[in-house]
């Protein structure tokens, strides 16, 4: 596996956090599993927790990830710190690749413990759909488990 295999792993991560956000209406952003978090402050969390990780060493990339309002981060806003909060955290990627520092966090071990977090969050997301009775279908939802194919399609949604 080489860095670019893991960067391609992690924008094909983000795509699908991309892609459920897309599959949320409006009004499905206010339903939540029971006591938990909105779908809305789900994102807003994946966000926050991306840009808390970046300001610990990248100060100007963090910058780049606006803050959003768990209670009222529009849509559009969620999906500009989606977007900005990913490729920040690429960068993040790359100097904790390149640095020869010891840590107690490998790449590896911090990528697979971000996408987990994410991962936990999405399912979070798909249970609050599922409780509610509407939102997407079962092919949709089950279609974000391709990633292979999701990863294929990142250079035409770039």
């Amino acid at each position: 596996m080489t860095f670019d295999d893991l960067i391609v792993a992690w924008r094909t991560n983000n795509a699908i956090n991309l892609r459920l956000l897309d599959m949320c209406t409006l009004a499905d952003l206010e339903l939540k599993p029971g006591k938990g978090k909105t779908i809305r402050s789900n994102f807003v969390h994946i966000v926050g927790v991306r840009r808390s990780w970046v300001e610990e060493s990248l100060k100007a990339e963090a910058a780049t990830i606006p803050k959003l309002d768990w209670q009222e981060a529009t849509r559009e806003e969620i999906l500009e710190g989606l977007i900005a909060s990913s490729r920040a955290m690429e960068a993040l990627l790359a100097k904790r690749e390149g640095s020869a520092g010891k840590s107690r966090w490998s790449t590896p071990l911090f990528f697979g413990y971000a996408v987990a977090h994410e991962a936990h969050h999405r399912s979070q997301i798909e249970i609050a759909l599922r409780l509610a009775g509407g939102g997407p279908d079962d092919a949709a939802l089950l279609g974000l488990w391709d990633w292979p194919k999701i990863s294929r399609t990142l250079d035409s949604e770039d």
